[in-house]
């Protein structure tokens, strides 16, 4: 009879070249826009133009409940229970994106934290902590970005949305609570969402480069390709 239809399961091999490429370079885009400014801000850590703007935006108020209330989302127990669903969510459907995007929020905040905060040096205040980039920000777009891509497609837009305003809307806290500048926040949006897309298309991309193999047809693997067919 006619020829095996192509495997349409989901999972890394489902990955193009062409895809992952692109969701590569978004990812090392956002990344070294972080980088970038970080490093601008060693030589001018005070606010600047686009601060004074957010600030007069969103105006200061430390005791603000629902700055209280979403500023949870980029906490620790926050990040912990969200890597957990994330992966119970992904792994199902594509283990290798459900590990790359569990681990890929917690390497942001270590990034952050660990690396970007004491290279920069920037504080918020003569005394303040470290404030550049927001560590809380980055762990939110991390995690908003990671249920993005674990979910499936066709809830995905609804997902992707909703997690545009829940990170939008943390980052509009940290800077009402005025724990960052808005350029702070901006940056932890990088780092968060570029940490997620780059690591998760390193992950797959052995296998989009796999897929232009010879003996790689629609979608299927050698062993695949080679198995006897019934007539």
């Amino acid at each position: 009879m006619g020829s095996r239809p192509p495997d349409r399961r989901p999972g890394p091999r489902a990955a193009s070249l062409g895809g992952t490429s692109v969701q590569l370079l978004a990812g090392v885009t956002a990344l070294t826009i972080a980088a970038v400014a970080g490093l601008a801000f060693i030589h001018r850590p005070w606010s600047n133009r686009l601060d004074v703007w957010g600030y007069a935006a969103f105006p200061a108020n430390p005791t603000s409940g629902w700055a209280h209330d979403l500023v949870v989302v980029g906490s620790l127990s926050a990040l912990l229970v969200g890597v957990a669903l994330v992966f119970a969510v992904g792994v199902f459907r594509d283990r290798v994106r459900a590990v790359a995007c569990a681990a890929a929020p917690v390497l942001a905040v270590l990034i952050v934290q660990d690396l970007a905060k004491p290279l920069v040096g920037r504080h918020l205040g003569i005394i303040g902590s470290a404030s550049y980039p927001s560590g809380t920000v980055a762990a939110a777009a991390a995690l908003m970005t990671a249920a993005t891509l674990v979910v499936p497609a066709l809830v995905r837009p609804a997902v992707a949305v909703i997690g545009t305003l829940v990170t939008v809307g943390v980052a509009a806290a940290v800077i009402v609570l005025r724990w960052h500048y808005p350029t702070d926040a901006l940056g932890g949006m990088a780092v968060g969402v570029g940490a997620v897309l780059t690591l998760d298309a390193l992950f797959h991309l052995p296998w989009a480069l796999a897929a232009l193999l010879p003996g790689r047809r629609s979608g299927q693997d050698v062993g695949t390709a080679h198995r006897p067919r019934l007539a």
